[in-house]
């Protein structure tokens, strides 16, 4: 198995007290992903190519990427181009922020004339990216280079009026749909993920091909484990937090999707598990200490690999002379591999609720793989708190006032 799942210090009979009518539930929540757009896409492998295909021959002649986007309209592809651990084919800039200093800084130490330019926004009207698109074009007209802009820019919205669609269609940039029954978190695996992830040099078909797999082990249910055993945790006020511990630099990403993909979809109706991400071993300096000492209201995940015998060796005259004997003729990955491994040991003997998911090795099969079940397991979770995984009504409000205090 390349993506291993297993519990511990839970006892399934014991610990889990299933609703009585368990059996609806589980049918509602089958019958939500085997509709789910979000894996419908997958299916559609000749979109897949088109995609592939148009995007390849919009990369000719450019050295960096800039994708400006927001929450979901960012976080999927840069989970995805992260496995690479900074060995993408290109360079591509992530701007999911809207910081004046900080935008204004990167896009200035950038030479624009050899980028091109993806802009992300499923309803075309996202302030924070009309804002950065805005600031683009602002820069060009300034240059009397606005043809080259907009025939350098990739644009990626629904296929309905909407702002940013209208610029793109005015200045005949490149268009790719932005599927309208796809939300942001749970855009992944289409043109949202696709497009920076081809630009990356991954595999894309793998990705899709994991995603696949995943799915087709619906039957096998473990995607429900996590939800049933929250909710009966949750209502007794015993696990109010659920820790994610990312044991490799190259899930970093991925911890922040999965946070969005989660709090956005299970956090209503005043109820929910807040999602907390910690990465492995930095946070075991800076946060165990709550973790195993504090309050005893946390669920853990550890996402693991193997890290034996990779990366440098360290200098093991130098380990000899200074008594660090325990370095001797080590790597740094058999330091991260110890670690990893005493700290879910200590988490276990001391009879916390964990789970840990091993995964074999990171790669374009396994990171599809691992967001599939993601997406499978929120909603799953979501639909036994009886609360809808697919809207957020509560940050509407904000929405409006902005404008407001804009106008």
């Amino acid at each position: 198995m390349l993506i291993k799942n297993n519990y511990y210090n839970i006892n399934f009979d014991k610990d889990i007290i299933l609703p009585k009518n368990n059996d609806e539930y589980i049918y509602k929540i089958q019958e939500t992903l085997k509709n789910l757009p979000a894996f419908n896409i997958i299916k559609d492998q000749e979109l897949l190519k088109k995609t592939i295909n148009k995007v390849s021959k919009f990369s000719e002649g450019k050295t960096v990427f800039l994708v400006f986007g927001t929450g979901g309209s960012n976080l999927s592809a840069k989970a995805l181009i992260n496995i690479l651990q900074e060995k993408q084919k290109t360079i591509i800039e992530f701007f999911d922020n809207i910081d004046p200093i900080n935008f204004k800084n990167r896009i200035q130490q950038i030479d624009l004339k050899s980028a091109g330019f993806i802009i992300i926004s499923k309803s075309g009207s996202t302030p924070e990216t009309l804002s950065q698109f805005g600031s683009l074009i602002e820069i060009f007209s300034q240059k009397k280079l606005l043809d080259f802009l907009y025939k350098n820019s990739l644009i990626i919205t629904e296929d309905k009026p909407n702002p940013l669609l209208n610029i793109a269609h005015s200045n005949n940039c490149l268009v790719l749909n932005h599927e309208d029954n796809i939300g942001g978190r749970y855009s992944v695996f289409s043109n949202v993920g696709m497009v920076p992830a081809i630009l990356a040099g991954l595999n894309v078909e793998q990705i899709h091909k994991g995603a696949f797999e995943e799915i087709n082990k619906f039957f096998q249910n473990e995607y429900l484990y996590l939800g049933q055993f929250l909710r009966f945790q949750n209502i007794n006020k015993k696990i109010t937090n659920s820790v994610l511990m990312t044991y490799s630099d190259a899930l970093f990403y991925f911890g922040k999707w999965y946070l969005q993909l989660w709090a956005e979809s299970i956090g209503k109706d005043n109820k929910g598990i807040t999602a907390i991400h910690a990465i492995g071993t930095t946070d075991q300096h800076s946060q165990l200490q709550l973790y195993l000492d504090g309050p005893q209201d946390k669920f853990f995940t550890f996402f693991t690999t193997n890290h034996a015998h990779k990366g440098f060796k360290l200098h093991s005259k130098t380990m000899k002379d200074n008594n660090i004997d325990y370095l001797v003729d080590k790597t740094m990955g058999d330091l991260m591999q110890a670690e990893q491994k005493a700290t879910i040991d200590t988490f276990k003997q001391n009879k916390f609720s964990l789970r840990e998911i091993n995964i074999e090795e990171i790669n374009e099969f396994t990171i599809g793989r691992l967001m599939a079940f993601s997406i499978m397991e929120t909603v799953a979770t979501c639909l036994y708190y009886d609360v809808n995984p697919f809207n957020q009504p509560a940050v509407e409000q904000g929405k409006l006032l902005t404008k407001k205090y804009l106008s």
